[in-house]
């Protein structure tokens, strides 16, 4: 058996010398034209390079993804689509940098030997955020509004990415569900054979990677899978090579549901078992993680030479999961073998039967051609990485980066590859731009000797050093630990993305020169100074620490995130030429009170002219930036989030975003609340007059979901292109006394504008306004529609030109219904309706049934209005008067009116005046008579079979 250090690549396509010499030339034929003239050569000309691994091809894409426009396709899915049918050759499909996350991707079964390339791991992103739900969404998957873009075997599973063609490879991306903590949220679901992951992160929360079809095969290999519970399940055979398993606390690695004639399950192979802090749930960090739980069948998992975290519950599967059998039967085989790692210790194990190790000769059934390889002699690692991966070797007689000896496979890597250096390696940058993304890990050191550029840097423990002055330009990501050791000045034009920490060391000066709003880390200044010159130049940081030689300059308002807690050590410095506002300042150990601080009050530590501003005021203005954003500490004043019980007032438009905001707005006259997706906020909106909510967009419209309260007349501006329809939903309550007017102000385009009620609005008692014509013409409409009860609370709707009132929900209109109708305004009824009166024009409708075919000039649509009438509504109790029989419906007495309707209130039968009449064309079920005979009316059910 192969050690582990032998497994990084496998031993590719070997000439068979005992073939004969016809086939022998058809054999390198078909390698010529699979592997490119380059690698064959190499074949040709060195034979050891055929029992070598062979690490990379060139290749010209089939099909070129970009956002830009710059490719075939700006859509993953349309270049999908274009791939030929069960194609017995691959089609590679590039993708360009990017988020691409409008998609729910599925490579369909006809879809075989798909493969996709990434121009780069960490940034060629494949994303989506549907998550199963068991109420409110759309096939059980949510939010609904997005599942329902989706059809067919794409909405069978919460996946971003599903697989249903054979033989699909990815390579150098990401794919990722970001719906969180929430339930199901797959990032991969995998139902097909002979798929290859490789250099891939593939992240969720839950149920990141689905193995849906039992025996069918999967191979990653250098890969990171993210997640917290069951996020790698299912049925199928899956082989991970040398992969990072990382999880959050609190979950379980694996669920398998392994068939008991199925030998094979999952199989982990120097794989790394890693913890992840900041879990997006509360109460996960610290937690431990089990190796698995059984979730049916006999599950099958195997764990070889894996480098297993302290953090990995010492049980390892410690529970059940309702599987009786779990713990006695033979058929589970949970097996372990020459692990490391504090993790790796079997003693404290559960007492399964099928929980043991290996012996070293079982042990030999766990390579992977024994895994995989199946009735067809598959083997995954037959052709090699179509992007190649350089390892750092520093054979050259120096260290630069550009140094085609350094690396091996021999070269300099290049735009759409990816470079390691793993270990304590002196790498130098010696200028230029290194066009390949770089990751360093485990202590290496990128030394800066010339203005250098990279295009992506991702670093974990590892460490830039820098003795002159000098500047790095391009994208920094964190995957553990940065160390920045600075003998001079660093200009650092990069944005830094990441959670960790960062240090500054050594007496020059690091200059922070560009925002990094996606940095959640922590920066400790240990020696010489850091300089923060532009805004959000330390990120959203969770803390900035100041030790006893540091010195933190601040040269640019909004610099410093409010909310970062900021401890400065005693002989640490304060050199401010702005003021930073802070909710938790420490010198030393001690929390300091609210108030400034500034070098008169404390000029031990602090010089120059600005202050530190402690504490949180009780109002804030907003006075908005770039953009209108409600999520920007930057666009308050004071420049802090406001929080729950606090007071924001504007003048001006504030945008929403996904984040909930928690404080009330006052939105003053000449203010607005300008809608920009699915929202909410849970402090409340008080709306004076000549307010208003609204949006613009080419879009089918936004919803807030948010307590209002109407001070004044407002505005609901829809403005949108979309046809035929666009919609403002609102959550509510909504309360007040004012007028709400609604408006559909898109002049080029003609469509319907609805304004969704929601909530329960009880309280209103103002009037909603339907009276504007819409913008574009007499064809186009504007309407208010009730989707919940007591939608349109106590208020008065007025409806005109060809607008609509749509009461949508049996108890949409409260106890009572008044509306005025002007010209062609209209009730629309899209139910049975039910309230005590109802006010039309002024005048009140006697008790009784109504809708379009009773009174056409006031109703349209297929439901039903009932007044006053539904304790009338009852099963047959009285066969004296109204009864059915043999098919026939009988009355009893001098019928003046009978009409039939069905429950959703669809008129049946009209109008009749006959004592018995004729069922035979309806289909057996419950029905609505409205009966007027010997002076009385009301509505009876009555049972059809």
């Amino acid at each position: 058996m192969l050690h582990p250090s032998e497994l990084r690549t496998f031993p590719q396509h070997s000439i068979p010398l005992d073939l004969p010499f016809h086939q022998m030339i058809r054999f390198i034929m078909t390698l010529f034209a699979r592997f490119s003239f380059r690698i064959l050569l190499c074949g040709l000309l060195l034979c050891s390079c055929w029992n070598g691994p062979l690490f990379g091809q060139e290749f010209t894409p089939d099909i070129i993804v970009a956002l830009d426009g710059t490719g075939d396709y700006s859509k993953i899915q349309a270049a999908i689509d274009a791939v030929p049918n069960n194609s017995e050759v691959p089609t590679i499909i590039y993708i360009k940098r990017g988020l691409y996350d409008t998609e729910k991707l599925i490579v369909p079964a006809t879809k075989t030997n798909v493969v996709l390339i990434g121009e780069s791991r960490e940034e060629t992103i494949i994303s989506y955020h549907l998550h199963d739900c068991s109420s409110g969404g759309y096939q059980g998957r949510c939010p609904a509004e997005d599942a329902q873009l989706w059809s067919g075997d794409n909405i069978r599973t919460s996946a971003t990415f599903t697989v249903m063609g054979d033989d699909f490879r990815a390579e150098n991306l990401t794919i990722q569900n970001t719906a969180g903590p929430v339930g199901q949220a797959q990032a991969v679901t995998i139902r097909a054979d002979r798929v290859v992951f490789r250099n891939c992160n593939l992240t969720s929360y839950q149920d990141t990677l689905y193995f849906w079809s039992s025996g069918r095969r999967s191979y990653f290999e250098n890969c990171l899978i993210l997640g917290r519970t069951d996020y790698i399940y299912g049925g199928g055979i899956a082989f991970f090579q040398a992969c990072e398993i990382r999880s959050w606390g609190g979950g379980w690695i694996t669920a398998p549901s392994t068939h008991l004639e199925q030998f094979y399950g999952f199989v982990f192979n120097a794989c790394k078992l890693t913890y992840a802090l900041n879990s997006p749930r509360a109460g996960d960090d610290g937690a431990t993680v089990a190796l698995g739980r059984p979730w049916n069948d006999y599950p099958k998992v195997a764990w070889l030479y894996c480098d297993m975290t302290e953090k990995i519950d010492p049980l390892g599967w410690p529970t059940k999961w309702n599987m009786a059998y779990a713990d006695t039967s033979p058929d589970l085989h949970l097996y372990e073998y020459q692990n490391t790692g504090a993790g790796a210790d079997m003693s404290g194990r559960a007492d399964w039967v099928g929980i043991r190790a290996l012996t070293a000769e079982e042990a030999e059934a766990y390579t992977l051609p024994m895994v995989v390889s199946g009735n067809d002699g598959w083997d995954p690692t037959a052709e090699a990485p179509v992007i190649p991966n350089f390892f750092w070797v520093g054979a050259d007689t120096t260290t630069s980066w550009k140094a085609a000896a350094n690396w091996d496979p021999q070269g300099v890597p290049d735009t759409a590859q990816a470079a390691y250096v793993e270990g304590p390696y002196l790498v130098t940058a010696d200028g230029g731009h290194f066009a390949a993304d770089l990751h360093l890990s485990q202590g290496a050191s990128l030394e800066i000797i010339a203005p250098s550029k990279v295009t992506l840097l991702t670093v974990a423990q590892a460490s830039l050093t820098s003795e002159k002055d000098l500047s790095l330009e391009g994208r920094i990501r964190t995957k553990d630990s940065l160390f920045f050791r600075i003998t001079d000045t660093l200009n650092l034009y990069a944005e830094l993305i990441g959670v960790h920490s960062v240090d500054k060391s050594g007496n020059g000066n690091l200059v922070l020169n560009e925002s990094s709003p996606d940095f959640t880390g922590y920066w400790n200044i240990i020696n010489g100074q850091l300089t923060a010159a532009t805004t959000k130049a330390l990120g959203n940081a969770r803390g900035v620490r100041v030790d006893s030689t540091g010195t933190l300059r601040v040269e640019a308002s909004g610099a410093f995130f409010p909310e970062t807690p900021l401890y400065v050590l005693p002989g640490g410095q304060l050199h401010l030429l702005e003021d930073i506002i802070v909710s938790e300042f420490y010198l030393g150990d001690s929390l300091q009170t609210v108030g400034e601080y500034s070098a008169e009050t404390h000029p031990e530590i602090i010089s120059g002219p600005g202050l530190v501003k402690v504490g949180r005021p009780g109002s804030f203005t907003f006075i908005g930036g770039a953009n209108g954003n409600w999520d920007e500490p930057t666009h308050f004043q004071p420049a802090l989030l406001p929080e729950a019980g606090e007071t924001v007032t504007t003048k001006i438009e504030m945008e929403t975003t996904p984040f909930i905001f928690p404080a009330d707005i006052i939105v003053q006259q000449g203010g607005r609340i300008r809608l920009r997706g699915a929202h909410r906020a849970t402090g409340t909106i008080y709306l004076e007059a000549g307010t208003s909510l609204g949006y613009a967009t080419s879009g089918t419209g936004f919803s807030l979901d948010a307590p209002l309260e109407v001070l004044g007349d407002i505005s609901l501006n829809m403005n949108s292109r979309a046809v035929p329809d666009h919609s403002m939903y609102l959550g509510g309550p909504i309360s007040g006394n004012a007028r709400i007017t609604a408006y559909n102000l898109r002049a080029d385009t003609e469509n319907r504008g609805t304004v969704i009620l929601a909530g329960d609005n009880r309280d209103f008692t103002g009037t909603w306004d339907l009276k504007q014509p819409p913008s574009s013409g007499a064809t186009s409409v504007i309407a208010f529609e009730g989707v919940s009860a007591n939608a349109f609370g106590q208020g008065l709707i007025e409806v005109s030109f060809n607008n609509r009132v749509v009461l949508a929900h049996e108890q949409s209109a409260g106890e009572t219904l008044r509306v005025n109708l002007i010209l062609n305004g209209r009730i629309q009824l899209d139910t049975v309706v039910r309230v005590d009166r109802a006010i039309i024009n002024g005048s009140e409708l006697a008790d009784g049934l109504y809708n379009a075919i009773t009174q056409p000039g006031m109703f349209v649509g297929s439901g039903t209005l009932l007044v006053g009438i539904e304790t009338a509504v009852r099963e047959v109790t009285d066969h004296t008067k109204i009864y059915v029989s043999n098919r026939h419906l009988y009355i009893e007495g001098k019928p003046e009116r009978v009409s039939i309707y069905d429950l959703s209130g669809k008129v049946l039968l009209q109008n009749r005046a006959s004592n018995r009449i004729s069922l035979e064309h309806l289909v057996p079920g419950l029905y609505l008579v409205h009966y007027r005979f010997d002076g009385q009316q009301g509505v009876q059910k009555v049972l059809v079979k």
